[in-house]
């Protein structure tokens, strides 16, 4: 989570309180996400919840493996992937917006959960920087991003990289809705660039703006930045991990 204005934190809120409601028992618990491109999707609670027995994809474990030393798990959410982190070994800062989600991680057990942003986290560094299940989306567009990989070297310590996962949305598109992505395909505007809402019982947020981005778009804007940019694992519907350190520090990065 770059630092986002507070009124921001509004469109996330009905999934805060599905998050408290799945881990306060309500394991049937579902939430809708509405979006400019498919259809309302009714989605359980749990794939945002990520109970300890469900396995975790092969991507995200992939981005997991890849992490080294301390660890800011960044939108941590309900704290799976710190829970995971933590039990390997790793010292694990997990941050997320949502009031909900801190309370449900430090149930779950997460020793360092915090209630805030990257801004918040000013003089700490970090061997690793995680946003997984799409996190990188927060930043919302592709200056959101350019943004927030000028900001990134300073909460890195030497050698340091982001690990973060994405799809590329044209790919998936041209094989499921040609037709949409021709239509979506506009010289003023990157086709990863989407609007969602949530909804939760009466909870209706405001819409916010979410970016998938391809590999080769997002190596293009790591370069610019001073990051090279490595795809580590690729998935199912163009999804993939990836990891970028700053070219800067590569010297001191231990082989």
């Amino acid at each position: 989570m770059t630092d986002l204005p507070v009124d921001r934190t509004a469109c996330w809120r009905p999934l805060g309180v599905a998050l408290l409601e799945y881990h306060r028992g309500d394991e049937d618990a579902e939430i809708i996400v509405s979006s400019g491109i498919w259809e309302d999707e009714i989605v359980p609670v749990a794939r945002f919840y990520r109970p300890a027995h469900d396995p975790l994809p092969g991507l995200e474990r992939s981005a997991l493996d890849s992490c080294r030393g301390r660890v800011l798990d960044l939108g941590a959410g309900a704290g799976r992937h710190a829970l995971e982190l933590q039990a390997a070994g790793h010292a694990v800062v997990a941050v997320d917006l949502l009031g909900e989600a801190v309370e449900i991680m430090h149930d779950r057990g997460v020793d360092d959960a915090r209630h805030g942003c990257l801004g918040d986290l000013a003089g700490e560094t970090f061997d690793t920087v995680l946003m997984l299940m799409n996190g990188l989306g927060v930043v919302g567009d592709l200056h959101g991003l350019g943004s927030l990989l000028q900001q990134l070297p300073r909460y890195l310590k030497p050698g340091g990289r982001l690990i973060c996962d994405s799809a590329d949305l044209a790919a998936v598109l041209a094989d499921e809705s040609p037709d949409l992505c021709d239509e979506l395909t506009r010289p003023s505007a990157y086709v990863g660039e989407v609007e969602f809402r949530l909804e939760y019982g009466d909870l209706l947020g405001p819409t916010y703006p979410w970016l998938f981005i391809d590999p080769d778009t997002l190596a293009l804007i790591a370069g610019a930045a001073g990051f090279d940019c490595r795809i580590e694992a690729r998935g199912e519907r163009g999804s993939f991990v990836a990891s970028m350190q700053s070219v800067s520090s590569r010297r001191f990065t231990r082989v």
